[in-house]
């Protein structure tokens, strides 16, 4: 049979839309799926890989809550103030700083992730002594800042009014029962004398003596008055002389505080919450220390 032009043209026609039938067939069916399918494997493996990212991270954060908890203070408000409290005290006394008080308010809850508790510290003495007394509060590795610090000069004899705000934290779910005692590896030096040159500058340009009060402030006399006995406590730096009965305030260059007892002999101060025995002749600095009540 003979093949006409036209029937070849048919043929030929017929035969792409096949080929087009056959494109649509595997586009439609095989390979639109199948990019589908690539897409959402891509999807899977990124989420896949957030999530794997978001473990990590959770890990990481565990890891750095467990430590903070162990430089937190106790989680029971009462006993974390009572600890923290004497452990700035004592730290304060140590540098040889006086008239050392602390106080503290109530803890303030930061967005439910940890509990800050706040302190005020309050004393007298050297520029030497209050650079001792932060070395060691920054030495120590607690969970703690200092967010506050005023220095007022006493005239020109060396000594400062120190007013230092400090910040605390509780991490929920510790479970220590007393302060951290490690060592902070944050300072730049841990050697105490390398910040020596802080005292030696003179940072506030004023003239300063150098002597210590607490040697230079003494019981000089006991006298009677109307049968009570005096104390006559003398400020060798400036010849200033305090006569003091029984339950009166004073208040020296070296330190603050009242009269508790006088005797013939003696004295009893109270300064903060220590007392301080005197006999006639001897300084604040060579006085019997004890607790108060």
């Amino acid at each position: 049979m003979k093949v006409t032009r036209q029937q070849v043209m048919l043929g030929v026609l017929a035969l792409m839309a096949v080929l087009r039938g056959g494109d649509y067939v595997i586009s439609s069916m095989i390979q639109g799926p199948l990019r589908e399918l690539q897409g959402e494997n891509r999807e899977l493996l990124e989420d896949i890989s957030k999530q794997e990212k978001l473990l990590a991270d959770g890990r990481v954060a565990g890891q750095k809550i467990e430590r903070w908890q162990k430089k937190s203070l106790p989680s029971d408000t009462e006993t974390a103030r009572s600890l923290y409290r004497n452990w700035l005290l004592e730290t304060v006394r140590s540098a040889k700083l006086r008239n050392a008080t602390v106080d503290s308010g109530s803890p303030a809850n930061r967005r439910g992730l940890y509990r800050a508790m706040p302190f005020t510290v309050q004393a007298r003495g050297s520029l030497n002594e209050i650079t001792s007394a932060l070395f060691s509060v920054e030495k120590s590795n607690q969970l703690q800042r200092i967010i506050s610090l005023r220095l007022t000069p006493v005239g020109t004899t060396g000594q400062f009014d120190l007013s230092m705000g400090v910040e605390a934290l509780i991490i929920p779910g510790t479970r220590e029962m007393s302060l951290n005692t490690g060592e902070s590896r944050y300072l730049a030096s841990t050697d105490r004398h390398d910040y020596d040159v802080i005292a030696r500058d003179n940072i506030f340009g004023i003239g300063i003596d150098t002597k210590d009060p607490m040697k230079l402030t003494i019981l000089s006399a006991v006298t009677y008055r109307n049968g009570e006995p005096t104390a006559w406590i003398t400020e060798q730096i400036d010849d200033k002389v305090h006569k003091l009965s029984a339950g009166a305030d004073f208040e020296t260059t070296a330190i603050s505080g009242r009269v508790v007892t006088v005797t013939e002999k003696s004295v009893v101060i109270e300064s903060g919450d220590q007392l301080l025995k005197m006999d006639i002749g001897q300084s604040f600095a060579d006085a019997e220390v004890t607790s108060g009540s």
